[in-house]
Parts: structure tokens; sequence; C-alpha cells
């Protein structure tokens, strides 16, 4: 069951990152719709999942406290989908769109995003099989995560040193925030995946 809740996760992320692609590219508005779909259905998906897996292991003669590790990493992971399906409705609700010239930055921070997102999911699904191999990929998911801050930062001091309106920098700002706001997430929860491996192992 968590298998394929994390695969309607790494979906959704995937399609964050192709809208963003799309976005850039100068597709079609229903082309962007489309994709946009795609990343709901997941992140909808992935909520019926986990409210399974909650139910599955509150009928389960679990300890308290492993439960609770469990229902706490999903918590944290959901958060992940969450963010990248608001990034998307940013973009369709604001009708928000990154100027040319940094359109390359910013589609480098939204991949950095993506990996780091994409490396949370390994360290979940390697969490439950080796507990050494979740803190080693929770490291990278750390190290992958100060990528995308670093690339948020250029971006933001891009768009803020240039000569265009203030309300429009403001707009643009937020956008760039909400888009590393996923890899922000992506750490929290592999913080979790390290707790959790560190308790077992001792």
């Amino acid at each position: 069951m968590i298998d394929r809740y994390l695969e309607q996760v790494a979906e959704c992320i995937n399609a964050m990152a192709s809208f963003v692609r799309a976005d850039i590219e100068g597709r079609q508005q229903s082309d962007l719709e489309e994709i946009a779909l795609q990343a709901h259905t997941a992140e909808s998906k992935a909520d019926d999942l986990r409210r399974e897996i909650q139910i599955f292991l509150f009928g389960r003669a679990l300890f308290p406290e492993s439960r609770g590790d469990v229902l706490g990493l999903l918590e944290a992971v959901d958060r992940v989908p969450n963010q990248a399906d608001n990034v998307i409705g940013m973009i369709l609700r604001q009708g928000i769109s990154m100027p040319v010239e940094w359109a390359t930055l910013w589609l480098n921070q939204v991949e950095a995003a993506q990996k780091c997102s994409l490396k949370l999911v390994e360290a979940v699904r390697t969490l439950f099989i080796d507990y050494r191999g979740a803190i080693d990929l929770s490291d990278q998911v750390n190290t992958l995560e100060s990528q995308s801050d670093t690339a948020e930062r250029n971006l933001i001091s891009s768009i803020f040193n240039s000569e265009m309106p203030t309300a429009e920098k403001i707009l643009l700002r937020d956008l760039v925030e909400a888009s590393g706001s996923v890899a922000d997430r992506a750490e929290d929860a592999s913080d979790r995946v390290r707790i959790i491996a560190v308790k077992r192992q001792n």
C-alpha cells in the first residue's frame, strides 16, 4: 500500500516539473490543463491511499510507537505533493508567467525540487528494508534541498535587481518561494525518515 502511495506522490512531483517545462515552452492552455489534471489526480489518489493506510494501521496490532512513526511520516510526505499541486494552481489561477530571462533559472530550481522529492520517495521505500540506506538517502535529500534553496535565492535576487514593477516582482517571488517549498517539505519528511531509522538501529 505504501509503494502504491509513493508511486502517486512521485507522479504528482513529476507532473509539476512537466507543467513548468510546458509553461516555459509556451504550450497551449489545453496542454497545461491536461498536465495539471494529471498532477491533481495523482495528489488525490495519494490522499485516498494515505487514508486507507491509516485505517489499515489502526486495525492492526502494531505497537503504538511504530504506528505513530509511520502515520507521522506519511503526513509529512503528503505535504510534498500537496505543495506541488499548489504551485500548478498558482500559475493557472493567477496567470503568473515567468519572464523568459529567468525561465532557465526557474526550471533549474524546479528540477532541483523534483530531484529532492524523488530522493525522499526512495528514502521512504528504503526505510522498510535498510535503515542505514534510508539514512544515507535522507542525507542526499538534504543536499538536494540545499541546491534548490541556492537556486531559489539566486533567482529571487535576480528578479529584485531588475527594473520590473514591484508588484510583479512580488508575484514572481511568491511563485519561486512556492516552488522552493516543495523541496523544503521533502527535507522535513526526510528528517522523519532519519529519526525513525536511527531509533530502529539502536
